[in-house]
């Protein structure tokens, strides 16, 4: 048995996706021992979320049950892309959400709490400050006077558009199995900032200087939760996925271990097969995810340089 033994059944309900057909299993002694049959049922991929929830995962199964209850929307791949993003103030309720990823859930984790630091470390970066200008420039700024840019609160979708500056990206496929992993994986922690832009003349060279005070720095995080190109989601029963050392020996033992762990429904999942749900049902609708905002107070001044 091996994990492409799983197949479509010709059931006419959404729910029975998969069912591993019966499968014979050895038993290995020095004498012939007739084959151990053993059946097992289909697992139904709407019951995901309640697993999630059974493992604590309560952030993950609150996306996914989104999914499921949206009406069928496949996201562009053009909108992963930033210079082919759409404006996030155009986008439709049903094409994003801004409610279930909280910042203060996200800073449970260290790998996020990095990304914050990173992040805030770039925000006097060259590529902070020439966004910063170009922000500046579409605000209406020409370097005279003063210029204010953002304001608070606001939210991080309005932050997006109106002065994000910088991010970090966290998350990869060696981090263990929790709430964060099966929430966004790889996902965008963007940094955002409050303030004026001013000038400043040096007394001694008498050159005007152009500098930004920040008043408060925002952090939020901005992904996608959709199901395109190819991807194994994780091999699932009804209560929980199979660590990554079960998966390897999965893998391995042609599945056996799978059957001592769990004799009842489980399938191995991939992003093809969220597609072919939406395909059958008319359910799952892909949206952007963005979290709420994250502030801290700052007082730091980024000199913006020369102003053309």
């Amino acid at each position: 048995m091996s994990l492409n033994d799983f197949q479509r059944t010709n059931a006419a309900g959404p729910d029975a996706l998969y069912q591993l057909p019966q499968a014979n299993s050895h038993t290995y002694s020095p004498t012939n021992t007739p084959a151990k049959k053993v059946v097992v049922q289909s697992l139904a991929l709407s019951r995901l979320p309640r697993a999630m929830r059974s493992m604590g995962w309560h952030t993950a199964a609150a996306l996914m049950q989104r999914w499921f209850d949206s009406p069928a929307w496949a996201m562009p791949e053009a909108w992963k892309e930033r210079k082919t993003q759409p404006d996030p103030l155009t986008l439709k309720p049903a094409q994003c959400d801004e409610s279930i990823v909280k910042m203060e859930w996200a800073m449970g984790y260290e790998r996020c709490r990095k990304a914050v630091e990173v992040a805030e470390s770039r925000l006097a970066s060259p590529n902070g400050v020439k966004r910063l200008t170009d922000l500046l420039t579409k605000a209406g700024w020409s370097g005279k006077d003063s210029q204010p840019l953002g304001h608070y609160p606001m939210s991080a979708l309005q932050m997006d558009v109106i002065s994000q500056v910088n991010f970090a990206v966290f998350g990869g496929t060696w981090d263990v199995l929790d709430d964060m992993y099966g929430t966004l994986g790889n996902a965008t922690l963007k940094v955002g900032v409050v303030g004026e832009a001013f000038t400043e003349r040096n007394p001694e060279t008498n050159q005007l200087r152009h500098l930004f005070h920040v008043e408060k720095v925002g952090f939020y995080i901005r992904d996608h939760y959709d199901f395109n190109g190819l991807q194994y989601l994780g091999t699932w029963t009804e209560d929980r996925v199979l660590t990554k050392a079960e998966t390897a020996f999965t893998l391995s033992l042609h599945g056996q271990v799978v059957l001592r762990l769990k004799e009842g429904p489980f399938a191995a999942v991939t992003n093809g097969d969220f597609r072919d749900y939406r395909d059958k049902t008319g359910k799952g609708g892909d949206f952007v995810i963005y979290s709420d905002v994250l502030w801290r107070n700052s007082g730091q001044i980024i000199d913006l340089g020369v102003w053309a």
